[in-house]
């Protein structure tokens, strides 16, 4: 086995055991799914691994399909323990999002889906980040901390290949990722001083 089988298995496996925390972060109350964002991201990542495998990935699309299953899994969870409409802006990302994906049905394009799909991506993510704003406890980080590993290793899985389109959707995932694991941290930190400067009712 290879250096890339090797990421690509790795990968996998994170990306499975990134859904375990995150599903048992729901079933404890201390994680509350964005339903939109998830219809968004289990469309998305089915979009992505079928655009990724017919334009030729095969190792890097392995992540692509263990996030498909994930994410509807968390899609199912959400309806009975997630919440929506955080944002005023929710509703109009949700029909964004669904613009671009009606236009990679039209096209059948695969790199016009791999870059619709980043599109699509950036709007899910604002409306997670949206939420995070608001209810900045209502996410756990380690879900997304796994992810991003899985998608390191995503990236590794293309190493020695030449630059192509393969690589816009590992790369873009992992900096996305972690830019979701940044704001949860930042808007729990801005809470917790919100809190202790807010003074005591008496």
């Amino acid at each position: 086995m290879n250096f890339a089988s090797v990421a690509a298995v790795i990968s996998g496996i994170l990306g499975a055991y990134s859904s375990v925390p995150y599903v048992h972060a729901i079933l404890n109350g201390k994680t509350k799914p964005h339903q939109f964002s998830w219809l968004v991201f289990f469309i998305m990542n089915g979009v992505t691994f079928l655009s990724q495998f017919l334009a030729g990935a095969r190792l890097s699309a392995v992540l692509y399909g263990v996030f498909f299953i994930g994410s509807g899994i968390i899609l199912l969870l959400s309806l009975k323990y997630g919440i929506r409409d955080t944002s005023k802006w929710d509703r109009l990302l949700l029909t964004l999002a669904l613009m671009t994906i009606t236009i990679w049905i039209t096209t059948r394009s695969n790199s016009i889906a791999i870059w619709l799909t980043v599109f699509v991506d950036v709007i899910a993510e604002s409306m997670l980040v949206l939420k995070i704003k608001h209810q900045p406890h209502s996410e756990d980080p380690k879900a997304w901390v796994v992810a991003s590993l899985g998608l390191l290793f995503t990236c590794l899985t293309l190493v020695g290949q030449p630059i192509n389109i393969l690589y816009v959707r590992p790369v873009y995932g992992l900096f996305s990722d972690l830019l979701i694991v940044g704001a949860i941290y930042y808007f729990k930190k801005n809470a917790a001083k919100g809190a202790r400067s807010t003074p005591l009712e008496v």
